[in-house]
């Protein structure tokens, strides 16, 4: 009798426990950032039928797919400076790609990176470096303090609750191929302002073949949650750092540079707050920041009030975007100096430096990377470019206007037309105050040490890359020959 009575209170006791615990993951749920790198929502949960996503796409049917969220700008370092804080790049002074080291800004006095809100709340933090992820952070400002705690799926498992992320390399250049699941280049469309040409058809193909590779990993390190015991309690958020690495997308103000996907999944085990729903879509307009705040929200931690970026999900969320706001400073020896706006129907771009054309403004970089660089070269000289196609070895104009409802791909700048006048004169006015409001540290003259530093590193970059840049304008100018 007494045998049976203390295996009863055993039990009774480990319920109990058990459900405490349930219910303090509840409170405090883990929270995971998938975040891929240079990719586009070039998937099939966004209507890609080409590229084969079942992971991701599974994903999005157990989440909540969201279509317009764009990044504060189209390339690695300043967009994930901004997603490392919460805040636009330009506004904290950390906006060029890259600094050296000694360059590098610290955070105005106040903000402290999302990392450390997330320490000082109870959570563990940790940057996850177990066989697929890749450690990436990338900030552009000075770090005195370890950010992440952990860097394993055994830091995370051992210490709840956890705010972790995980970075994917795939679909960053160099591609690599799928072998199980090749995509031909006659399956491929490419965007009108691309020449119709095998080799760009063919590097096209390579990127979504990439796509379906960073699938694979999605996959995985899902699986990885849910060996470890870790799923249930765990909300997953997949996005990128910016847009797809082609010319007109990775680096520049347009929607194929800063348009990402964003999925958040959210289990059963975890109480679903306010506006979340399996299997729904949003096309709310939210800037990559919002994804910092709305993490806190999630986590039940109120944002800085300072934070500019906005909730967009649960009890705390706040009043939708009317306006996107994105810049583009230095990247490598290219110093572009861009600022847009994005409503739900215009782009609006202000570019400070102007003059050079899209594909001038390509680095030394890019130019070693990217066949369509040659292919727009060797087909302008034999004058079979588009009108839409040759627009990318044209100056860029000071300013930018497009309609996004009845030109998507961003190819009539309406900005001289004059029905238009009024609509460039409103944006470009919202513009201002954005400038003002957050203080655009941009807009000032660079020191003479970062001067000096970029130029240094056009030099550097020049030695790098110049004997890669004549082997891929040899392989594209043996293409075309082949196949004009």
């Amino acid at each position: 009798m007494l045998l049976k009575t203390t295996v009863l209170l055993v039990f009774i006791l480990s319920f109990i426990f058990e459900i405490q615990t349930t219910l303090a993951q509840n409170e405090n749920p883990n929270i995971i950032w998938l975040l891929a790198e240079d990719l586009s929502p070039d998937l099939g949960c966004y209507g890609n039928g080409i590229v084969q996503t079942p992971n991701i796409d599974q994903l999005a049917s157990n989440g909540h797919l969201y279509h317009k969220v764009f990044t504060t700008s189209p390339v690695c370092s300043p967009s994930r400076t901004a997603l490392g804080t919460g805040m636009y790049q330009n506004s904290i002074g950390a906006y060029h790609m890259r600094y050296a080291e000694k360059d590098k800004p610290e955070l105005p006095e106040g903000i402290i990176p999302l990392t450390k809100i997330f320490n000082d709340n109870g959570y563990f933090t940790a940057k996850i470096k177990d066989e697929i992820g890749t450690g990436k952070s990338d900030w552009m400002f000075k770090v005195h303090q370890k950010p992440f705690q952990g860097n394993s799926w055994e830091d995370i498992k051992n210490h709840q609750p956890f705010f972790a992320q995980v970075n994917f390399r795939l679909t960053h250049r160099d591609f690599e191929e799928d072998k199980k699941r090749p995509i031909s280049p006659e399956e491929v469309s490419v965007p009108p302002y691309y020449p119709d040409h095998p080799v760009v058809k063919q590097d096209w193909a390579s990127y979504l073949e990439s796509v379906q590779l960073l699938d694979a990993q999605v996959g995985q390190v899902i699986q990885k949650l849910k060996e470890n015991g870790l799923y249930e309690n765990t909300i997953i958020i997949f996005f990128s750092d910016h847009g797809r690495p082609f010319t007109r997308g990775k680096c520049f103000n347009y929607e194929s540079g800063l348009q990402i996907p964003l999925i958040i999944s959210i289990p059963q085990n975890i109480k679903v707050p306010k506006g979340y729903k399996n299997g729904k879509e949003n096309s709310d307009l939210i800037s990559a920041i919002d994804v910092a705040a709305t993490s806190l929200a999630l986590a039940g931690i109120s944002k800085p009030e300072y934070m500019e970026g906005k909730v967009f999900l649960g009890k705390e969320k706040e009043v939708k975007r009317k306006y996107i706001f994105s810049s583009t400073d230095r990247i490598g020896e290219t110093f572009f100096k861009t600022r847009s706006i994005r409503t739900e129907k215009f782009r609006y771009n202000r570019n400070y430096n102007h003059g050079f054309s899209i594909n001038e403004g390509a680095t030394y970089y890019r130019k070693a990377k990217h066949p369509v660089y040659h292919v727009l070269n060797i087909l302008d000289e034999k004058g079979m470019l588009t009108s839409d196609q040759a627009r990318l070895l044209a100056p860029l104009p000071e300013e930018e206007l497009y309609d996004l409802e009845r030109d998507p791909f961003e190819l009539q700048n309406l900005a001289t037309a004059p029905e238009w006048q009024k609509e460039k004169k409103r944006l470009s006015d919202i513009l201002d105050k954005w400038l003002e409001d957050i203080n655009d540290k941009g807009l000032e003259e660079d020191s003479e040490n970062i001067k000096q530093h970029f130029e240094d590193y056009r030099k550097m970059s020049f030695e790098r890359y110049s004997e890669a840049i004549e082997k891929q304008k040899a392989r594209v100018m043996t293409a075309i020959e082949q196949k004009p």
